[in-house]
């Protein structure tokens, strides 16, 4: 039983290997093609609605790290405390009975020992 099963990963993984080189022979052969009839009529990325496209990408949005996080019920808040925003109904309960500070997270920084 065992056998037949190696026998189909071994079947399976070069028939994966045939697909992909059949695959990477057909972009290739089809970016080439592209490349001709771009050449051939004089077309612009706008032409052929890649206006969109461009070679360098747009900055990520950095997004704050989280500040404060409740282990037992799995919430996080990535706020501060004097920042203008809505708090949670979490973090202002923790705020009104003093224990913020057991939900803050300590963040240890690479280059202390």
């Amino acid at each position: 039983m065992f056998n037949e099963i190696r026998a189909l990963d071994q079947q399976i993984a070069q028939l994966q290997a045939r697909r992909d080189e059949l695959f990477r022979a057909k972009r290739k052969e089809a970016v080439e093609v592209a490349r001709s009839l771009v050449e051939t009529f004089k077309l612009t990325p706008s032409q052929v609605n890649l206006s969109s496209l461009s070679r360098t990408r747009a900055p990520t949005i950095l997004k704050r790290p989280t500040t404060f996080y409740d282990p037992n019920r799995g919430l996080s808040w990535d706020g501060t405390l004097t920042g203008k925003g809505r708090k949670p109904d979490w973090i202002k309960a923790a705020m009104d009975d003093g224990t913020i500070e057991h939900f803050r997270i300590q963040i240890q920084r690479a280059n202390q020992a």
